[in-house]
């Protein structure tokens, strides 16, 4: 998930001084966060779950829900976290707690701390970050003296300044979305932050507590494929966000827990092929950000999100071949990120999020068979990829860009027939996807990437001749994309990916002369490709990926000599090809329009 706040400069300065003295420790640290912006304070959670994962164990987050004997909480937490010979940073939330009974209980922790700080540092020779509400910086210094002399590390976590109180025009939004049963099985309870959301569900706890639980649980609901609850998750994010909205008013935090909301529930809509609906999301999402930006113009966070808006609003055009539209929503969303880099400087968020809206833009010029400016773009977004992994070290989120940003400029080589550059840069991707695997394990995302590069790799090899070795590889791909349709379920991005690997590996086989293998695949990759048609409608890449798979069965059905339904197939392929060049100013099918022609008449 990408970060939900944009940086300012001052705040970067921040994270990037914590991260070090994190970095640093080789033994006990004592680093204590005084939180006035809790949102602030989980951006530097998810910043630092990224920085160490793969470097050490993973991070030991302690999250206290009652105050009743909350240091024999803490104490047996530390004990059961503890790993031999690891460096196991630990990360205490009291921040958000601010009630007597709250202040008392921390107020004893701080005590017991205090007396057992010598066995601590030597036991847990580790970070120990603390978090705490800001006015507990005074109280800290009486409690624990001893501690207080010997921390490594303190700061403040502010929120933005206030804005104008002119209210803000909001678009309209559900007030009470209707909310999709949430079944939780046991595989989705393995998950802590599902489980955390179970707990806390039926207590009595503030409304901004209560979103970050539910944005945690939506979170890793849907990253381990849990679409069906990401969706009640989604749902019940907005409805909390346009409660907290009306009841509290459209301060900053409110409204960007609203977008937050927003672009959840656009997300799942998306994964899950409701197009539509994702589009309205985000679109909801865009206009919120317009209202803000219209009363503060100088807000770097609200023109962030805008341009995060556009594109995903962009990415939706695409899909249902809305390309006029797609291109302008890019090109803004660019435009807004070159804005911000001028404004911000080069920070790490502000590179990554221009790399991708260069390969956004670049992704267009490429279906549109503009190939040199799609290669300019993919360049200019690897160069920043790179200058990335130089500036953050191979952490998890930088080896994916990364590999990512090679398999695109490979792809627009390969177009232009450079095959052993393209070659080079998918193995170099390869390299790094397997590298994820062995780091992350067999993750949806990284099986999928892992996926992905292999086909493209084996795609250069077949260009180059090697179609033993094309064929390993597209039968490994294969394998993951079943896997993954196990796992998932039948998703239109899980039906399309499988239907695809399907394809080229029976594309090989037909070229090595095992047409009865390659039959095979090519009508199964056919009937997923019709049952996308059934749940999607005729968009232009439905359409497309129809009447290539059509073309393909009716070419290997001439193979086996089967004339008639050779005939059929390209009979059915022809009406939705000249369809889709109907619909496009430029040229892009009449070449298969031809081919296809000349196979019909000389069966």
């Amino acid at each position: 998930m990408s970060p939900e706040r944009l940086l300012t400069a001052e705040e970067e300065n921040q994270w990037q001084e914590l991260s070090r003295h994190i970095e640093w420790a080789k033994r006990f640290s004592l680093i204590v966060l005084f939180v006035e912006d809790s949102l602030l304070a989980a951006v530097f959670l998810q910043r630092l779950q990224q920085h160490i994962q793969g470097r050490v164990s993973k991070l030991h987050i302690i999250k206290p829900s009652q105050p009743d004997n909350l240091a024999a909480f803490v104490f047996k937490e530390l004990r059961l976290g503890q790993i031999p010979h690891a460096l196991v940073p630990r990360w205490l939330e009291l921040h958000q707690h601010r009630t007597p009974d709250w202040q008392r209980a921390i107020d004893n922790f701080f005590a017991r701390f205090n007396e057992r700080r010598d066995l601590i540092r030597r036991d847990y020779p580790c970070p120990f970050i603390i978090l705490l509400p800001l006015a507990y910086k005074s109280r800290l210094r009486e409690i624990a003296p001893d501690l207080w002399s010997v921390r490594t590390f303190t700061d403040e976590l502010h929120p933005a300044p206030p804005g104008p109180p002119t209210p803000l025009p909001l678009p309209a939004l559900v007030a009470e979305p209707i909310v999709a049963t949430l079944d939780v099985d046991a595989l989705a309870l393995k998950e802590p932050a599902i489980r955390e959301w179970q707990r806390v569900k039926g207590l009595v706890m503030a409304d901004s507590e209560r979103f970050l639980v539910l944005k945690n649980a939506y979170d890793a609901a849907f990253d381990a494929g849990f679409y069906p609850l990401a969706l009640g998750l989604a749902q019940q994010l907005v409805g909390l966000a346009d409660k907290l909205l009306r009841l509290e008013g459209d301060d900053v935090i409110n409204i960007q827990n609203m977008g937050v909301a927003l672009d959840r529930l656009g997300e799942i809509q998306e994964a899950t092929g409701h197009y539509e609906e994702a589009y309205q999301a985000y679109k909801q999402s865009e206009q919120l950000w317009r209202a803000c930006l219209g009363r503060e113009p100088e807000n770097a966070y609200a023109l962030r999100a805008l341009s995060v808006s556009l594109e995903k609003v962009a990415d939706i055009d695409r899909i249902l071949g809305r390309y006029d539209a797609a291109i302008m929503g890019y090109q803004d969303s660019l435009q807004l990120r070159r804005e911000l880099l001028t404004r911000l400087g080069a920070t790490p968020e502000v590179l990554r999020d221009l790399s991708v809206a260069l390969e956004k833009v670049a992704d267009m010029d490429a279906i549109l068979g503009r190939f040199e400016a799609a290669l300019t773009g993919y360049k200019e977004s690897l160069q920043l990829r790179r200058e990335l992994q130089v500036q953050l070290g191979d952490i998890p989120h930088v080896l994916r860009d990364l590999s990512v940003s090679l398999n695109k400029t490979a792809d627009v080589e390969q177009r232009l027939g450079r095959y052993e550059a393209a070659l080079t840069s998918y193995n170099e991707s390869l390299q790094l996807d397997r590298l994820l695997q062995t780091r992350l394990g067999d993750t949806p995302q990284v099986l999928r990437d892992l996926s992905v590069s292999l086909n493209k790799t084996a795609d250069a090899e077949q260009h180059l001749g090697r179609y033993e070795t094309a064929l390993t590889a597209y039968n490994e791909s294969l394998q993951l994309h079943r896997v993954l349709q196990t796992r998932l379920g039948d998703t239109p991005q899980v039906l399309r990916d499988l239907s695809v690997s399907l394809n080229k590996t029976a594309d090989v086989e037909r070229h090595l002369g095992h047409y009865e293998a390659a039959l095979a695949n090519y009508n199964e990759s056919l009937q997923l490709f019709r049952e996308l048609k059934a749940r999607l409608g005729d968009t232009p890449e439905v359409l497309r990926d129809l009447t290539f798979a059509l073309q393909k069965l009716g070419d290997c059905e001439t193979n086996l000599g089967h004339t008639s339904a050779a005939l059929a197939a390209y009979q059915e392929c022809l009406p939705l090809l000249e369809r889709l060049q109907a619909t496009l100013g430029y040229d892009q099918y009449s070449n298969r329009i031809a081919d296809i022609k000349a196979k019909m008449s000389s069966l």
